[in-house]
C-alpha cells in the first residue's frame, strides 16, 4: 500500500514538475523583462538558460530523491529531509548564502502546509495508520511537504549557476507548487479511501494525556527549584494557605525539608495497627473509611511536628480522592484502602513519595489500579486479579517495616501479571478483527446493493409495494451476494441490475402500443431471470409463488391503466413514518468468545450522517489503548480499544476479564451512546498522577476562596 502511494504520488509530482518547467521558461523571461535593473534581469535570465539546459538532470534528480526521502521517512529515520547531523564537537561555519536557501526552503515548506492544511491532516492520519505509527506528525509523513522541498530544492542545486539564480528558481517553482501538491494530496486521499483505508477521518477527543506526557503542576514561588520535594512543598503550601491562620507546613523555614522524620515511636506504632489489621470481609462490603484521618486526631499524633501533620493531611487527601474515584471498582477501592497505614508511614519516612513518578510504592499503587481497570465484578473470572490484588496488599501489610525495596518486588510483580494479561488479549484481538472484518465486507456489500436498489426506487414512483419489498430485500440480498464474491461490474452484477430495471419498467403504465407490445414480448426473458434472481436472494418458495402472483396483477394494472390514459401513483406505506436512528445489538460467536455489536442503525433510504459531530455534538476519534465503560442493559462493561478497522472505522475494545470479551462498536454508535450517557471514556493514567492534580486544583480553589488578612 505505502508503494503504491509512493508511485502515484512520484508519477503525479513528476508530471507536476514537468509542467511547472514547462511554464518556467516563460515567467522568467516575463520576469526579466519588468526587472528594474541589470543584475536581476541576467539573474532571471540566467535561471530561464539554466533551466532548460539541466532540464532532463533537474526532472531525474527530484525523482531520485523523492524516492530517498519517502523511503527514509517510512523507515522513521530522524529528519529524512534534512541534512546529515555533525559529530558531538565538529564544527562548521554556515555561508550568508546556506543559512539564506535554507530560509527560504523552510518558508516554502510552512506555505505549502498551510495551503493544503486540510487534505494533508487527513493524508498524515492514514499515513500513520498504514505505518502503525497514530501519532504521526506531519513533518514525519514520507509525502509532506518539507519532504517535497527538499527535493525540489536538489533538483534546483543540479544548476550550475550562482546563488541566486538558483534560489530565483526556487522561489518561481513555489508559486506553482501550491495547486498542484494539494491536488496530489486530493488524490492521494482518494486513492487510500478507495482501499478502505480510515475511510472517515474525524477529529476527536484525545485520550488522558500519558504519564510522559503529562506535566507537573507548576511548583509555588517561595518552593526551591531543582529540589525532589517541590511538589510536597507546593501541596503543604496550599495546605497551610487553607487552614485556620493561614500557616504553612514550615512557615519561615522555607519549604518542608525530606530530612525531618517522624518520631520512631509513632512509626512503630503504624507498624503494628497495618499488622494488626483487620482483614478485608469476603464479600468486599466493608465500608470506605478514612483511617489516616482517624489517626490525625489520635492523641498519639498530638506531639508530631507541622511538616509530619502537614503529611498525615495530604495522604488523607490522597485517599479521599481515591474512595471518590469512578474509574476504580469498589472492591478495588477496598482494597487499596487497606494500604492507607503502610501509605502514610512510606510518606513519612521518605516525601519524595509525592515527588518522584517511579518513587516505588507510588508505582505499586498505580499498577494495582491499572491492573484492575476492566474488573467485571460480574464475572467469577477476575478472580486471578482479586487474589493477586489481596495476594499484595497483605504481603506489604504484614511484611513492610521500612525498607522500600518490598514496593519495588511488589510492582514488578503486577507489573509481570498486566504483561501477560496484555499477551492473552492478542488472541483475543485477533480472532475477534477476522470476525469483524467478514462482517464488515458483508455490511458494505448490502450497503452497496441497498444504494443501487434505493437509486431506482427513489426515481420510479409506479414501483407497487410488493415489488418495492421484493426488491428491498431479496434483490439486495441477491445483490450483496453477488458483490461480495465476484464484485460490481462483472457479468452477475450487470445481469442483476438489468433485470431490476426491467421489472420497474414492466409495473409502469404502458399508454403506447408499443410499449404493450415491447411489455408481451420481454416476459419471458425478464421472468427467467427474476427466477434466478430469487433464488440467488434466497426466497422461499412459497414467498415466491406469492409474490409472481401479485406481479401479475402488476401488469395487468400497468397495462388497464395505460389504456385508460391515466393512473395512480402506488401507495408506498414504507415512506409514511421516518423511524429515528436506534442502537441495535447483536452477540455474534466467535470460536469460544462472544463479541457484542454495536451499531446505529439508520431509516431504510437515508444515508447515515457522515459527520458524527454535527449529528450528536460529541467527537469519537478515540485512540488505541482508550478505556470505555459501556452501561447497557445489563451490568456495566469495561473494555479497551485495541483494533480499529481499516474498512470503516469501527472499534473494538477487548477485556479477556469480562464476561463480554469483546464489543464491536461504530464511531457512530458510541457517539450516540455517549450522549444518552450509556458510555463513558475511563481515565487510565497513573491513580496517584490524578490524585496529586485533583488535590492541587481543590487547594488552589480553596485558596483562592479563603478570606484574606
Amino acid at each position: 500500500m505505502l508503494r503504491g502511494c509512493r508511485e502515484l504520488a512520484l508519477e503525479r509530482m513528476a508530471r507536476s514538475l514537468s509542467g511547472m518547467l514547462d511554464r518556467l521558461e516563460d515567467d522568467l523571461f516575463d520576469l526579466a523583462e519588468k526587472a528594474v535593473d541589470r543584475e536581476s534581469q541576467n539573474t532571471y535570465l540566467d535561471a530561464r538558460s539554466q533551466a532548460r539546459e539541466k532540464r532532463s538532470v533537474m526532472e531525474a534528480t527530484f525523482s531520485r530523491h523523492f524516492v530517498d526521502f519517502f523511503n527514509r521517512k517510512v523507515r522513521g529515520d530522524a529528519a529524512a529531509d534534512a541534512p546529515p547531523e555533525r559529530k558531538p564537537g565538529e564544527l562548521a561555519l554556515v555561508g550568508d548564502e546556506d543559512l539564506e536557501e535554507a530560509l527560504a526552503v523552510r518558508e516554502m515548506s510552512r506555505k505549502l502546509g498551510a495551503a493544503c492544511e486540510g487534505e494533508l491532516f487527513e493524508l498524515s492520519q492514514r499515513m500513520g495508520f498504514l505505518l502503525e505509527r497514530p501519532e504521526l506528525e506531519e513533518d514525519a509523513n514520507p509525502l509532506s511537504p518539507s519532504m517535497i522541498c527538499a527535493a525540489l530544492k536538489d533538483a534546483c542545486d543540479q544548476i550550475q549557476a550562482g546563488f541566486k539564480v538558483r534560489l530565483a528558481l526556487l522561489r518561481q517553482l513555489e508559486g506553482y507548487a501550491q495547486a498542484e501538491l494539494q491536488a496530489v494530496y486530493h488524490d492521494l486521499n482518494v486513492h487510500l479511501v478507495e482501499r478502505r483505508i480510515l475511510p472517515e477521518v474525524r477529529h476527536g477527543v484525545r485520550r488522558t494525556p500519558s504519564p510522559a506526557r503529562r506535566q507537573a503542576p507548576p511548583a509555588a514561588p517561595s518552593t526551591p527549584s531543582n529540589s525532589p520535594n517541590d511538589l510536597f512543598g507546593t501541596l503543604a503550601q496550599l495546605l497551610g494557605a487553607t487552614l485556620p491562620g493561614g500557616t504553612a507546613a514550615g512557615a519561615g523555614h522555607g519549604a518542608p525539608s525530606a530530612a525531618s522524620a517522624a518520631p520512631e515511636s509513632f512509626l512503630s506504632e503504624l507498624t503494628r495497627m497495618h499488622r494488626e489489621g483487620s482483614p478485608l470481609p469476603a464479600d468486599g462490603g466493608e465500608m470506605l473509611v478514612n483511617v489516616v484521618r482517624r489517626i490525625k486526631a489520635a492523641p498519639q499524633s498530638a506531639s508530631l511536628g507541622t511538616v509530619d501533620a502537614m503529611t498525615i493531611d495530604i495522604v488523607a487527601m490522597l485517599f479521599d480522592y481515591i474512595f471518590e474515584d469512578r474509574h476504580i471498582p469498589a472492591i478495588v477501592k477496598a482494597h487499596l484502602g487497606r494500604l492507607q497505614i503502610p501509605t502514610l508511614k512510606v510518606a513519612l519516612i521518605d516525601r519524595n513519595f509525592f515527588s518522584s513518578k517511579s518513587h516505588p510504592a507510588r508505582r505499586l499503587i498505580d499498577l494495582l489500579a491499572e491492573s484492575a481497570i476492566g474488573l467485571d465484578e460480574a464475572n467469577s473470572g477476575d478472580g486471578a486479579v482479586l487474589a493477586l490484588i489481596e495476594s499484595v496488599v497483605q504481603e506489604v501489610l504484614g511484611k513492610f517495616d521500612t525498607d522500600l525495596g518490598l514496593f519495588e518486588s511488589q510492582a514488578a510483580r503486577v507489573a509481570a501479571f498486566i504483561e501477560e494479561r496484555k499477551r492473552a488479549e492478542i488472541a483475543v484481538v485477533e480472532r475477534s478483527a477476522r470476525l469483524l472484518e467478514e462482517r464488515e465486507r458483508e455490511e458494505i456489500a448490502r450497503a452497496v446493493a441497498e444504494e443501487e436498489v434505493e437509486r431506482r426506487l427513489e426515481g420510479n414512483a409506479w414501483a407497487a409495494p410488493p415489488v418495492r419489498e421484493m426488491l428491498r430485500e431479496t434483490w439486495v440480498r441477491a445483490l450483496a451476494s453477488v458483490q461480495a464474491s465476484e464484485g460490481e461490474g462483472t457479468p452477475s452484477w450487470k445481469a442483476l441490475v438489468a433485470t431490476m430495471d426491467d421489472l420497474l419498467w414492466s409495473i409502469e403504465p404502458k399508454a403506447l402500443p408499443d410499449d404493450r407490445k415491447r411489455l408481451v414480448t420481454m416476459l419471458p426473458g425478464m421472468l427467467k431471470n427474476l427466477h434466478v434472481g430469487l433464488e440467488r436472494g434466497r426466497l422461499e418458495p412459497a414467498r415466491r409463488d406469492q409474490f409472481l402472483g401479485e406481479l401479475v396483477d402488476c401488469h395487468a394494472a400497468a397495462v388497464k391503466s395505460g389504456l385508460r390514459g391515466m393512473a395512480m401513483i402506488p401507495h408506498d406505506p414504507a415512506n409514511e413514518v421516518a423511524e429515528p436512528a436506534a442502537i441495535a445489538r447483536e452477540m455474534v460467536p466467535a470460536g469460544e468468545i462472544r463479541v457484542e455489536e454495536i451499531r446505529l442503525r439508520t431509516p431504510r433510504g437515508k444515508p447515515a450522517v457522515r459527520n458524527v459531530f454535527t449529528r450528536t455534538g460529541i467527537w469519537t476519534n478515540l485512540q488505541r489503548g482508550t478505556w470505555v465503560e459501556f452501561a447497557g442493559a445489563g451490568a456495566a462493561v469495561r473494555a479497551r480499544l485495541t483494533w480499529i478497522s481499516p474498512n470503516k472505522g469501527v472499534y473494538l475494545f477487548t477485556n479477556p476479564l469480562s464476561s463480554v470479551a469483546a464489543v464491536s462498536i461504530s464511531p457512530e454508535a458510541l457517539a450516540e451512546q455517549m450522549r444518552q450517557g450509556e458510555a463513558r471514556m475511563l481515565d487510565d493514567a497513573p491513580l496517584v498522577d490524578r490524585a496529586v492534580d485533583s488535590m492541587l486544583a481543590n487547594l488552589r480553589n480553596a485558596g483562592a476562596q479563603a478570606p484574606q488578612g
